[in-house]
């Protein structure tokens, strides 16, 4: 029995090699190459979905740096992994940050400190159960933009996708947003 990712069968002599079959991504679904490469350690995706995400990172300038935080959170939690540590809190903390920047107006240069401080409540962490489907736009369409604004436009209508996707904890993740926030929360309301 072949190994996933890999030919059935290898090809005897003079026929075509087997196919060779490459496993869908466990967060978004693509089916996408290379079968072999780096993984995130606790993100839950394929080396080729993982590919075109640090493709997409990469590519960003520096003053592309708002459409970043929202591509990775977005990312992120599209690609949950599986009910250990390191990946629930990932789960929590981008949810938090992708919540208080679509919910509460958060300015996303300020993301990183929310997860920071969101990062001190390891009593807070617990498994979120992920939605299913895991949204209808995945980092292949966004990679596949022809323009900045294009790319933003996708990275934002991602990022809604998402978070619309997880709607059944939206309630426990605004409350931990709320509680970091304070009174004075964000800059009031929902981004259009």
């Amino acid at each position: 029995m072949g190994m996933p990712g890999s030919s059935a069968h290898p090809a005897g002599p003079g026929q075509p090699p087997d196919p060779v079959v490459i496993d869908p991504c466990p967060g978004c679904g693509l089916v996408v190459g290379p079968i072999d490469g780096p993984r995130h350690p606790y993100i839950g995706s394929s080396p080729g979905c993982w590919s075109l995400h640090i493709e997409l990172m990469t590519s960003l300038k520096p003053a592309d740096r708002a459409i970043g935080q929202l591509a990775g959170d977005t990312y992120a939690v599209q690609h949950p992994g599986i009910p250990e540590r390191r990946a629930v809190q990932s789960v929590c903390v981008h949810l938090i940050s992708l919540g208080a920047q679509l919910e509460r107006g958060w300015p996303a240069a300020k993301a990183p400190d929310l997860v920071n401080r969101a990062i001190g409540h390891p009593d807070w962490w617990v498994w979120l159960d992920p939605p299913t489907p895991l949204g209808s736009i995945r980092v292949d369409q966004v990679v596949a933009a022809t323009d900045a604004v294009e790319r933003d436009r996708l990275v934002h209508a991602w990022a809604d996708d998402l978070w619309r996707a997880y709607e059944p904890h939206h309630r426990q993740v605004l409350q931990w947003i709320d509680t970091l926030l304070g009174p004075a929360g964000g800059r009031g309301g929902r981004r259009r």
